[in-house]
């Protein structure tokens, strides 16, 4: 019996598992949520070539890779309790490999979204560091969501130091309403782990980005563009209150949203590319957990 045909099919399975185990460290499922901020900020800070929109997109894939990479590095001693699932404790990778591989990946996306200009390298910097920080100190401090609200907030604003105008007064409303969105999330994902003190407040937190648009343009066409985010925020508040882990997978999809919201384009096309990240990042998230 010619052993080489089983030899292929066990490389191509093992091959396979470790992509498997790679997508999961990354949690690649919220990567689109991580492309639609580049659009929209990008598109607030007055848009750009395609060539330096993939750049950026580029950039923060591996930016926002390299921090959940590292993030499991550092967790590994609350996940030997709380997350025995997650694939270092699993034994499906070294802890060594997947903190060198983050850094790589950290390192990377400050020179490919530094290489467009100054300001996105500067800002991609500053992204990098507080993503650093955030891994380091996640869980041992109680105001860890703000870091993770600042992360977005970076990410918004290096996208929009791409554009031709930089960071322009809707482009910092919004990241600052992103912001408040994620902090929000965030607290109700720290209420997962057994965290409390966040009280009633995230709620409100997550409807900022509505106020922020229609503050800024109160019209029919912000309300219904408005009218999805708020349709699934309702939904999330309801699904929490039996189960806070799908709750919090879907307000991480509907970041898509605040950012279709930010932009409020009058473009079909342009509807379509958030409707479809949107879409996207649900469909991951049946495959790859998001948190």
């Amino acid at each position: 019996m010619d052993p080489a045909p089983t030899f292929a099919a066990r490389t191509r399975l093992t091959n396979a598992q470790n992509l498997g185990v790679w997508l999961v460290l990354g949690r690649v499922s919220n990567l689109p949520t991580v492309w639609s901020n580049c659009i929209a900020g990008c598109w607030l800070g007055g848009w750009n070539t395609p060539s330096a929109l993939l750049l950026l997109c580029l950039g923060a894939t591996l930016l926002y890779t390299g921090g959940m990479f590292l993030n499991d590095a550092c967790d590994v001693a609350f996940d030997a309790q709380h997350k025995r699932e997650r694939p270092i404790i699993a034994g499906l990778a070294t802890r060594r490999s997947v903190a060198v591989t983050g850094s790589g990946l950290l390192f990377g996306g400050i020179l490919l979204a530094g290489s467009i200009n100054d300001r996105a390298l500067a800002f991609s910097i500053m992204l990098a560091a507080a993503i650093v920080l955030y891994d380091l100190t996640h869980k041992r401090i109680s105001w860890a969501p703000v870091i993770m609200a600042a992360c977005r907030f970076l990410l918004y604003c290096t996208a929009a130091s791409v554009g031709t105008n930089g960071i322009t007064p809707r482009a910092l409303l919004f990241a600052a309403a992103l912001a408040a969105y994620i902090l929000g999330v965030s607290c109700l994902a720290r209420m997962e782990s057994g965290v409390r003190g966040s009280g009633r407040v995230w709620p409100w937190l997550l409807c900022v980005p509505i106020a922020a648009a229609l503050a800024s343009d109160f019209s029919i066409a912000t309300l219904l563009f408005a009218a999805p985010l708020l349709f699934f925020i309702g939904r999330g508040l309801i699904l929490q209150r039996q189960q806070i882990g799908p709750a919090v997978a879907l307000f991480l999809a509907a970041i898509v949203l605040v950012d279709l919201l930010a932009v409020s384009p009058r473009s079909l096309a342009f509807c379509l590319t958030f409707a479809a990240m949107f879409a996207l990042t649900l469909l991951f998230q049946k495959f790859i957990p998001s948190t």
